[in-house]
C-alpha cells in the first residue's frame, strides 16, 4: 500500500463515490483526467514516481474490498501486475514497476513479464443502450451527443444481457459482439455510413444469423412470365428455403413496380427477381445484411450468355423498403443507383435475354440507352467495352436493339429526358412497331 498511485478518472455516474473510497486509502492520490489510453497515461507518470511501484487505479471500480497490501515477491520485480475480471483482462487495476520504460511497447500483451490476476469488483458501467434495426441502422447514431468522449454505447439488434468490459490500455476502439457494437462516445464523429468509417474496430464474435427476406416476383404480361415464376417457385421448394414469395405483375413502368413490391413487403429488405430471371441453382436467397453498414440496395450480378457478360443488369437486386418508398417519381435513368447501394459481385440468375424478338429488342435498346449516356457523361473502361459486347453480339435482335438503343439516344442528342421515356412499356411497343411493323410484340 506504501506505493505512489494515480487514479484515472473517467468522469462516470459513480466517479466521485469511487474517488473517494481510494482517497480514504490513498490520501495523496493523484487524480488525473483519462487522455487516450491507460498507455498514455502511464508512461507521462511513471517518471515522476518515487517508489519503485505505481497503482494505476481507475474510477470505473469500486475498491471497498480489494487488497492493497498486495507486495511482489522479488522474482515479480519487473512484472506488470494487471487486476481484471475474466471477461476482460488488460484492467482497470495495475502496478507497474519503475522500469517500464525500458520496454518499448504499444500493447500490453507485448510487455515481457505480465502478471494477469482475476478479480470480482464492482464496476460501473456507464453506458448509453440504443437499439436499432435494418431501417435505421447506423443512421440514427446522428445527433447522438453526451459526455465523456469515453462513454461508451451499447448499440444492439436484438436486446440481450450480455456484460461487457471495454479495454482501455490503447488507443479507444469499436468492439463488435454478433449484432451489438460497443462504441465509444469518441468515435461519433467518425462514422458517416458504416461502422468501418473508424479505424479501430475489435471483432469479438461473427454475426451467425442469416437473413431470410421476403421475394417480389416482378412480372408484365411477358410471355414467359409464368414459366420463370414456376421455376422460381421450385427452387425455393427444392431447397426448403423460407422466403416470403409474392408476385407483383401488370404494373405500368418500374419505379411503381418497385415501390408497390416494398409496400408488400413485410421486411425491410426484399428480393426483386423479374420476369427474364432464372434464378441461379446455387443462389440461396440468404445474403446477410452487415449490420456495421446502412441501409442501401445490393445489386447481384447476372449471367448475359449471348453477350458473354456478367454483371449488375437483368439481375436480381435486393432493396432496402425503406429507400425504395422514399425514391422519387423521377429517379432518372436507374432506380436502383439513385440510393445508396453497393454491388455483390455473386451471380444470382442467367438473363433470359432473347425469349422473342420483341423481348430481346427492348433488352438491348434499354440497357444499350442507358449505357451510351452514361458514357457520355461519365467515361469509364468497363462501359466502354459492355456498349462494345452489345453492340457486336451475334444475337440478330440483340445487335438490332443494341444499335437502335446507340442510335436513339445521338437522335435525342443526349436529352436524359427524352431518354427516360424508354422505361415506359408503351415508349417501348409502339418504337418497336414504328421501325419492325412486321414483327409480333405484346
Amino acid at each position: 500500500m506504501a506505493f505512489d498511485c494515480i487514479c484515472i478518472d473517467f468522469k462516470n455516474k459513480k466517479s466521485k463515490e469511487n474517488i473517494d473510497i481510494i482517497k480514504k486509502i490513498f490520501p495523496y492520490v493523484k487524480v488525473l483526467p483519462f487522455i487516450n489510453s491507460y498507455f498514455d497515461v502511464i508512461k507521462s507518470c511513471i517518471g515522476n514516481s518515487r517508489t519503485n511501484y505505481l497503482w494505476v487505479l481507475s474510477s470505473l471500480i469500486d475498491y471497498k474490498n480489494f487488497d492493497f497490501d498486495f507486495i511482489p515477491e522479488q522474482f515479480q520485480h519487473a512484472q506488470v501486475h494487471v487486476w481484471g475480471c475474466k471477461e476482460q483482462k488488460e484492467g482497470d487495476t495495475f502496478l507497474i514497476p519503475r522500469n517500464f520504460l525500458q520496454q518499448d511497447i504499444k500493447f500490453l500483451r507485448d510487455y515481457k513479464d505480465v502478471n494477469y490476476h482475476t478479480v470480482e469488483l464492482d464496476y460501473d458501467f456507464d453506458s448509453i443502450e440504443k437499439q436499432y434495426d435494418l431501417s435505421n441502422n447506423i443512421d440514427n447514431l446522428k445527433g447522438l451527443q453526451s459526455t465523456p468522449q469515453t462513454r461508451y454505447i451499447k448499440y444492439f439488434e436484438d436486446s440481450k444481457s450480455e456484460i461487457f468490459y471495454p479495454s482501455y490500455w490503447e488507443d479507444l476502439k469499436i468492439y463488435r459482439d454478433n449484432t451489438t457494437f460497443y462504441i465509444p462516445l469518441h468515435a461519433m464523429n467518425y462514422l458517416k455510413t458504416q461502422i468501418y468509417d473508424y479505424p479501430l474496430i475489435l471483432n469479438i464474435n461473427n454475426q451467425d444469423k442469416k437473413d431470410c427476406f421476403d421475394i417480389a416476383f416482378i412480372s408484365n404480361g411477358e410471355p414467359f412470365e409464368e414459366g420463370n415464376y414456376e421455376l422460381l417457385k421450385g427452387h425455393l421448394e427444392k431447397n426448403l428455403l423460407k422466403n416470403r414469395l409474392y408476385w407483383i405483375r401488370g404494373v405500368d413502368g418500374r419505379t411503381e413496380a418497385y415501390k408497390r413490391a416494398a409496400q408488400e413487403s413485410s421486411q425491410e429488405y426484399f428480393y426483386a427477381v423479374f420476369a427474364k430471371s432464372q434464378v441461379n441453382e446455387n443462389f440461396m436467397f440468404d445474403y446477410t445484411v452487415d449490420r456495421a453498414k446502412n441501409k442501401r440496395h445490393y445489386i447481384f450480378h447476372a449471367r448475359l450468355n449471348e453477350v458473354g457478360l456478367e454483371y449488375g443488369t437483368f439481375n436480381i437486386n435486393l432493396y432496402s423498403r425503406t429507400l425504395a418508398l422514399d425514391t422519387p417519381n423521377d429517379p432518372g435513368l436507374d432506380f436502383t443507383l439513385y440510393s445508396q447501394h453497393e454491388v455483390v459481385p455473386t451471380v444470382s440468375n442467367t438473363a433470359l435475354l432473347c425469349p422473342d424478338n420483341y423481348t430481346a429488342w427492348k433488352n438491348a435498346f434499354r440497357e444499350v440507352s442507358k449505357l451510351v449516356l452514361w458514357n457520355r457523361n461519365r467515361p469509364t473502361i468497363e462501359n466502354k467495352y459492355r456498349i462494345e459486347k452489345w453492340l457486336s453480339t451475334s444475337n440478330k435482335w440483340l445487335g438490332r436493339g443494341a444499335n437502335d438503343g446507340k442510335q436513339f439516344v445521338q437522335d435525342c442528342n443526349y436529352n436524359e429526358t427524352q431518354i427516360k421515356e424508354s422505361y415506359k412499356w408503351d415508349f417501348c411497343r409502339n418504337k418497336f412497331k414504328e421501325l419492325y411493323p412486321e414483327e409480333q410484340y405484346y
